[in-house]
């Protein structure tokens, strides 16, 4: 069963673009973190805005797009 699970989420990262799989990466670590994670410059101001009872981080990424997160404290 566990073989079945590996080779099923193989596929579904082929499947995605590269943005797409380092997005669903970057929220699935966050959301173990109690970290919200967004990209691009619109979704990151709206979440500056949001974040006022936390840890604002910005940065680009490999493929010169804004990211940014906000921890929860």
């Amino acid at each position: 069963m566990n073989k079945i699970i590996v080779i099923m989420s193989v596929l579904a990262f082929q499947a995605c673009t590269t943005k797409q799989a380092q997005h669903l990466v970057g929220h699935a670590l966050a959301d173990s973190a109690d970290t919200e994670v967004r990209y691009g410059q619109y979704q990151c101001r709206t979440l500056l805005a949001q974040c006022t009872q936390g840890d604002f981080q910005e940065w680009e990424t490999s493929d010169k797009e804004m990211g940014c997160s906000c921890k929860k404290l």
